[in-house]
């Protein structure tokens, strides 16, 4: 990629202000749209990598396959085109906010599971879409899920679909190699790792699954220190389940969890769809792109619009979410946890169908030296009761026992008397 400068003007139409960021493949520049005044982001593939037999591929899929996504949870491409020197860039919606792996190191591990849910319950919409559409994403991760608050609320966009899955007819390029596993591989499944062929929308299932328990629990379920002990995790041990970490989540919260990162998927949660319907009874089920205060959740499957202040807000807020936030003290240090625009309650709104309660909490079990005497039968008497009672309970050492010390005892005096006596007789 040629050096681009703030100011320089891209294709006599877009207005350059500043480097947002640049990895391994691209570089994302701020810009301007001189035709309508909007403010874009470009991302421009380096130019090294032009003749690279993959990539340039790779990178044109991402624009192809976010720009027939039709919902406000994946980012917007607007165009694509090509520099001077030939190097390819798209031009799409600028997001002002963070990515989440960004927003985990912020908020500190451990979700509230309203606030985990949703935000995942925003991805889960945004790659029911794309499903939809037959495309997956197949790299689902932290750091390609955009937080952006807004008035109602924070707002989720997926992005990067560089390496996703195009089931269409006119798709014949195969942009991976055999035997060549592309994505990372703490998110991802077994099938994927194997590099199966007939790759699924479940294969996204089990990413948000651990996307999921990385926000509830405060950890990956599979880490490690290379990138093949990572493999060597997932494709032959059983993660933890997620109520290892959090007792307090409701099992039935804790089993959706668990079923969507299924190592086996014909075990796991079928779909987006599925998924989102599931973990419905264990929150308020609001949306950000609902007037504040109203619930979200009669607006299921909805995919037009944008949030309004998209693009128009700058810089970061203090606390995520757009809404206001109370500093709760855990383990040492300050939390920020967001409250809520309406009250939060895991029954389902009115407008809503029923939905089945929430199970409750396993009970505690006690140790030993906590354990509670059994109450009395009702048909019990007071004196049976006094004696299950460890604090009306007086015993001692029986008479008999008593008795033979005691005789124990003048035997033995006797006999030192005796001894005495004869000592005595034998002096004098």
């Amino acid at each position: 990629m040629a050096e681009i400068h703030p100011g320089e003007v891209i294709d006599r139409r877009y207005q350059v202000s500043r480097l947002i960021g640049s990895g391994g493949m691209a570089s994302v520049f701020e810009v301007q749209d001189m035709t309508s005044g909007r403010r874009c982001a470009m991302k421009v593939l380096h130019r090294q990598l032009l003749l690279h037999p993959v990539i340039p591929q790779r990178f044109l899929r991402e624009a192809k396959a976010a720009s027939v996504l039709d919902t406000p949870y994946a980012v917007k491409v607007e165009g694509t085109g090509n520099m001077a020197d030939g190097s390819p860039y798209i031009v799409m919606e600028l997001l002002e906010g963070l990515p989440l792996h960004a927003v985990i190191e912020r908020q500190g591990p451990r979700f509230e599971a309203e606030r985990a849910l949703y935000l995942a319950d925003q991805i889960a919409q945004g790659l029911a879409d794309a499903h939809a559409r037959g495309i997956i994403h197949r790299d689902l991760k932290p750091e390609n899920i955009f937080v952006i608050p807004t008035a109602q609320g924070d707002l989720v966009k997926v992005v990067d679909f560089g390496i996703s899955k195009i089931f269409s007819g006119e798709d014949g390029v195969k942009l991976t190699q055999t035997g060549v596993t592309v994505g990372t591989p703490q998110y991802m499944p077994v099938e994927q790792l194997r590099g199966t062929k007939d790759l699924d929308g479940r294969v996204d299932v089990y990413a948000l699954g651990v996307v999921l328990y990385q926000m509830l629990a405060g950890l990956r379920p599979y880490d490690g220190f290379t990138y093949e002990e990572v493999i060597l995790k997932v494709a032959s041990t059983t993660a933890p389940s997620l109520g290892t970490y959090r007792a307090d989540l409701p099992p039935g919260l804790v089993g959706v969890v668990d079923r969507a990162m299924a190592r086996n998927r014909d075990e796991r949660i079928g779909s987006m769809v599925q998924l989102r319907q599931e973990m419905a009874p264990f929150w308020s089920g609001r949306s950000p792109l609902a007037p504040s205060g109203a619930p979200g959740i009669a607006a299921l499957g909805q995919t037009g619009g944008h949030a309004a202040s998209l693009g128009q807000t700058g810089g970061q807020p203090a606390a995520l979410g757009g809404v206001p936030s109370v500093p709760r003290a855990s383990a040492g240090r300050t939390q920020v946890l967001e409250r809520p625009s309406g009250p939060m309650t895991h029954a389902a709104p009115a407008a809503a169908p029923a939905q089945p309660p929430i199970p409750p909490p396993p009970a505690r079990t006690l140790p030993d030296h906590e354990a509670l005497p059994a109450p009395p039968s009702p048909g019990a008497s007071a004196h049976a009761a006094v004696h299950v009672s460890p604090t009306h309970t007086r015993s001692g050492p029986p008479k008999v026992l008593v008795l033979v010390l005691v005789l124990l005892a003048a035997a033995l005096l006797l006999l030192l008397v005796g001894i005495g006596v004869a000592s005595v007789w034998l002096l004098v």
